[in-house]
């Protein structure tokens, strides 16, 4: 077992962690400057030596998946030398006492080339290695000496001293205490100055979370006396567009209006879950406000991975970068483009780079500190059309989902894109027998998992290393248009554009665990809606948004969002209309926004009661 690192250590490795993770950062900047200074060829030499890096942006995964892969395919010299390389670049760093635990892993490695070559039925390779090295193993003595004849053993699986290194558990642990390990040595490095340049900003982005954490405790009364300051400012913000009416009630007008009509099926109820009257825990708005950012229709708006920035996009082409908060200190970006965005998403690790993809197959990573936009070219010609673009939570990769034609899904590209080394990692081509016109897709919280669920009611879950199916769900319901995986990720719940939503096991093919249906009836009611526009009330995957819990979800089938219990589909509120129709909406953090053809976006801001 590893030692633990000293309080020494541990300070250190506290004030150089952040320059650490600022590796790509760097390396993005450094690229801008490049290209704003005009010297291609040095960016093309800096390029070059970052294909050939042999540190992999400071990435343990990378690091580690590549020396075991050379292990694995028997690749002696590559393995040796590339560990020798580590020892003097990382392990050389480390006190002393960490050498016991260097040699431990060395010897690991070793024998995971052993037991490979075994498998692969090389022993050859085992003679050739063992003439080179196999005085000096010999030297080592202890539970070596059996290693030693392992290219004589008929069967060393079956043997008791080797059978544990042949199980693929074995071979996860390793690569997992490898991982840990390598990352628990990357801040023991000195680093250059330029990599601490940011420390600062990174304080003050944890002092914010803070803050809001501590605001989210306040009492209610507080909260009250905060909405009553402000109400004036808000009135004089929606003077500038109208005044909206607000819904009234949303709750009693849902258990109103199936009382009335006497329909049961107006208030859904969850398959073997006991249905009550009100949710355990309903999602209220404590404060709205609306915002005139744009003089024609907003056809993209995501908030930023911590809620603090929007980007929003017009039907002018016009892209602004603003922050709700009129305290903000972030200034406001607005920058015509010249292409047209088709899908736009925030890198959920560099938190201030924006994806853009444009009808040409071009993906615009725009830097949002410096304003700089660089495109990408990463589409094959035969799938030019974007049906999806979701970023990951852990890495700097993309999953785009590209169709041959504009309104069919039957034939799909996928690919993941990894947007620090601006290269395609896999791609996967995806038909169906049967004609589609909708496909919704999410991925799992480590973007190793990706869910498609097509608009015929088949749902596929990939695994995005592989793009192997991991499982295959058929809900039979012909008008899916969203799909999320739950907070414990063993299932997914699907939404139909009607408001049915219905929660599916992905341990077992074909289970449903839960259904219910959202009443739009009850907004509808409440705006006034006629019995033929009632009809028009439908969803689509850019007017879906699920809280973070999942306990909640938020619709806006017409003009305004609706905010629903999963569990119940009762409705806990509802936000004020637009003049027009809502185009898309997002949730982030303890806020929703809804943009509209009218030019306008609604923030809205909830607590629990």
């Amino acid at each position: 077992m590893m030692p633990p690192l000293s309080p020494s250590m541990v300070d250190y490795v506290q004030s150089a962690k952040a320059g650490i993770e600022s590796v790509q950062f760097i390396d993005d900047l450094i690229r801008e400057y490049l290209l704003f200074r005009g010297f291609k060829s040095t960016l093309m030499a800096f390029e070059e030596d970052l294909e050939k890096d042999q540190d992999k942006g400071f990435s343990a995964e990378y690091i580690v998946d590549e020396l075991l892969t050379m292990a694995k395919e028997l690749r002696v010299d590559d393995f040796l030398d590339y560990w020798k390389y580590l020892t003097f670049r990382f392990f050389s760093h480390l006190s002393p006492k960490y050498h016991r635990t260097t040699k431990m892993f060395e010897a690991r490695i070793i024998r995971l080339f052993l037991v490979s070559a075994i498998k692969a039925g090389e022993r050859m390779q085992i003679r050739k290695f063992m003439d080179v090295h196999g005085h000096a193993l010999g030297k080592q003595g202890g539970d070596w000496i059996p290693w030693l004849g392992i290219e004589y053993v008929e069967n060393p699986a079956g043997r008791p001293e080797f059978q544990n290194f042949f199980s693929d558990h074995w071979f996860t642990s390793l690569r997992t205490a490898l991982v840990d390990f390598v990352q628990t040595i990357f801040p023991a490095m000195a680093v250059p100055r330029i990599m601490l340049f940011d420390k600062e900003r990174r304080k003050i982005d944890a002092l914010k979370r803070r803050i809001k954490l501590f605001e989210e405790q306040m009492s209610d009364e507080t909260r009250i006396k905060t909405l009553e300051a402000t109400e004036y400012e808000s009135n004089l913000v929606e003077d500038h567009i109208g005044i909206v009416d607000a819904v009234k009630s949303p709750v009693i007008k849902a258990a109103d209006t199936a009382a009335t009509a006497g329909d049961p099926t107006d208030i859904g109820q969850a398959v073997g879950v006991i249905h009550t009257d009100e949710p355990s825990s309903m999602l209220k708005i404590s404060r709205e406000d609306i915002f005139l950012e744009h003089n024609s229709g907003i056809s993209l708006a995501k908030f930023s991975v911590t809620g603090d920035l929007i980007a929003s996009y017009d039907d002018e082409s016009i892209l602004k970068i603003w922050s709700p908060d009129p305290l903000s200190s972030t200034p406001k970006m607005k920058k015509e483009l010249d292409f047209t965005a088709s899908a736009m998403t925030w890198d959920r690790k560099h938190m201030h780079l924006l994806y853009l993809y444009d009808e040409d197959g071009f993906i615009h990573t725009l830097n949002t500190n410096t304003n700089l936009l660089n495109p990408h070219h990463v589409v094959e010609k035969r799938h030019p059309w974007i049906q999806a673009m979701r970023a990951s939570s852990i890495s700097s990769t993309l999953l785009t989902v590209c169709s041959s034609k504009p309104e069919s899904t039957s034939d799909l590209s996928l690919r993941i894109w990894d947007a620090s080394a601006n290269k395609t990692l896999a791609t996967k081509r995806l038909t169906t027998k049967v004609d589609t016109h909708g496909i919704s897709v999410a991925l799992n919280h480590n973007g190793n998992l990706a869910v498609l669920a097509y608009n015929t009611g088949f749902v596929k879950l990939l695994d995005t290393r592989s793009f192997e199916t991991v499982a295959k769900i058929d809900t039979k319901q012909q008008d899916l248009c969203a799909i999320e995986f739950s907070m414990d990720e063993d299932s997914v719940i699907a939404v139909t554009e009607e408001g049915r939503l219905t929660q599916w096991s992905l341990r077992r093919d074909n289970q449903m665990l839960a259904e219910s249906t959202l009443s739009f009836s009850a907004a509808a009611a409440a705006a006034s809606v006629t019995a033929g526009l009632l009809a028009d009330l439908r969803l689509d995957s850019d007017r879906v948004a699920f809280t973070s819990d999942r306990e909640s979800i938020v619709v806006a089938p017409k003009d305004q969002c609706l905010v629903f219990n999963v569990d119940s589909a009762a409705m806990t509120d509802a936000t004020r209309r637009h003049k027009d129709l809502v185009s898309c909406i997002d949730f982030a953090a303890d806020k929703s926004l809804s943009a509209s053809d009218d030019g306008t976006i609604r923030i809205a801001e909830y607590r629990k009661v």
